[in-house]
């Protein structure tokens, strides 16, 4: 299948500064004609992100929160939940207070 595609002069020219894809939807007008419509980009800059690997998941830290991920197989046998819960909160929480 072949579609033809219009694209405006900014993102064309945005295309070809870049190098790099631009992502957008592309409109059809018939099943073989369609406008592309790139997707505004935010100037969101990722705060930095400090972390620490656990055994069942991560913590992160930025200036703005503070994040404990934990996921445990519920096929793993030796493991006790509410251990893992309590282990690796406590190694969490130490990891945050040496980061603030």
């Amino acid at each position: 299948m072949e579609i033809k595609l219009q694209l405006s002069d900014n993102v064309y020219k945005a295309l070809v500064a870049s190098g790099n894809r631009i992502k957008g939807s592309i409109g059809l007008v018939n099943p073989e004609e369609g406008n592309f419509n790139a997707h505004r980009r935010s100037d969101y800059v990722r705060p930095e992100t400090k972390y620490i690997k656990l055994a069942h998941g991560r913590a992160s830290i930025t200036e703005e929160r503070v994040n404990l991920t934990l996921r445990i197989d519920r096929k793993e046998c030796d493991v006790v939940p509410y251990e893992v819960i309590d282990n690796e909160s406590c190694q969490a929480s130490d990891f945050v207070y040496a980061n603030i």
